[in-house]
Order: C-alpha cells, then sequence, then structure tokens
C-alpha cells in the first residue's frame, strides 16, 4: 500500500471528502429509510464522480428537503402518502437548481389533512386552487380569502366580505376579503 503525505491541502481535502460522504450517506439513510426516495432517485446528490465543489453543493439541498419533511411529520403531522410525493417534487427542483431557501414549493395538500387545525387557526391568507381536466383542456380557479382588501378602496363596500364574528364571539372581529382568480380554457383571438 501506497504512504499517502498529510502534509499541505492533501489532509484538509481527505478530511473534506470524509465528512460528504458521511453527511450525504446520513441524508440518503433517511430518505431511504423512511421510503420517501430510492437510491436511484437521490444519485444526482450522491455521486463522487462530479468535482469535490459540486458534491459540497449538494449536501445543503439534501438537508433542505429533509428540513421541509420533518417539518411537514413534526409539526403538522402528515403521514407518508403525503410525504412521498412531496420529496419527490423536492428531489425534482433541487436536481434541477441551485439551493434556494427562499423557494416556493408547491406542495398538494388535501383539505383533509388540514382539517384538524382549523378550529384553532386564525389565518391572514388562505389561498384554494381548484383544477380540472388534464393537459390543454385544464382550467383552474384559485380562491384568496384574506384579512387584508385586494384594493384600499374596497373597505367602504362590504360586498365579498366575510366576518368571524359569530364563530368568535368576545374577539376582535376580524373581515375577511375574496378574491376569486378565474382561468378560462376560452382563446381570445
Amino acid at each position: 500500500m501506497e504512504a499517502v503525505s498529510l502534509t499541505g491541502i492533501t489532509s484538509v481535502q481527505m478530511l473534506l471528502e470524509i465528512g460528504l460522504d458521511k453527511m450525504k450517506k446520513d441524508y440518503v439513510s433517511f430518505f431511504i429509510g423512511q421510503e420517501l426516495a430510492t437510491l436511484t432517485s437521490l444519485d444526482c446528490f450522491i455521486s463522487t464522480s462530479v468535482d469535490l465543489q459540486e458534491q459540497v453543493h449538494c449536501v445543503p439541498k439534501l438537508h433542505h428537503m429533509l428540513e421541509i419533511m420533518v417539518s411537514c411529520t413534526v409539526l403538522l403531522q402528515f403521514k407518508h402518502e403525503s410525504l412521498f410525493p412531496w420529496t419527490q417534487i423536492c428531489i425534482k427542483y433541487y436536481r434541477e437548481n441551485p439551493l434556494d431557501e427562499k423557494h416556493v414549493f408547491q406542495l398538494p395538500v388535501s383539505s383533509a389533512l388540514v382539517k384538524k387545525f382549523y378550529p384553532d387557526s386564525h389565518p391572514e391568507v388562505w389561498k384554494v386552487d381548484i383544477s380540472s381536466g388534464h393537459g390543454p383542456k385544464e382550467a383552474k380557479t384559485t380562491w384568496q380569502v384574506s384579512t387584508n382588501p385586494p384594493v384600499e378602496h374596497t373597505m367602504s363596500n362590504n360586498t365579498g366580505l366575510l366576518s368571524d364574528s359569530t364563530v368568535n364571539a368576545g374577539i376582535e372581529e376580524k373581515m375577511y376579503f375574496i378574491t376569486v382568480v378565474k382561468c378560462s380554457q376560452v382563446h381570445f383571438r
């Protein structure tokens, strides 16, 4: 066996490679152990065929995906059937994009999953996207209920307002404003 010199940058680079390998294996073990991903789907994050700098950039991506899944599990108490597709969405995004912790993931959530949070929450904004059809025939309607009016001059007009005073008697009354955005399949020329 050939002796390796531990002088200069060689020892630091070896230590970095060992640390990267350990961290990547830990993240991969979580995703595979929870059955949220396969080794094949995570291959681009654990590949050693790319340069060291690229390997370093993959670790925060894995960490961010783990944070999202743990937050959904611990805080929202979501189960595997919800976490699996969300993991796939995150993997797909980070396979093609650099780390962006401010990226807003559009994770599909059924109303049944968040039903238990309705009675105790007082949201500032609720948004619902309803889609029907597929491909070129897909139609989408977005409803948004907010405590802020869409434009200031609507404060004098009470149309489109909801009040939660009947639900929460004795608590400061909040006014909710409904905004509807519709996407039509009619193509205008």
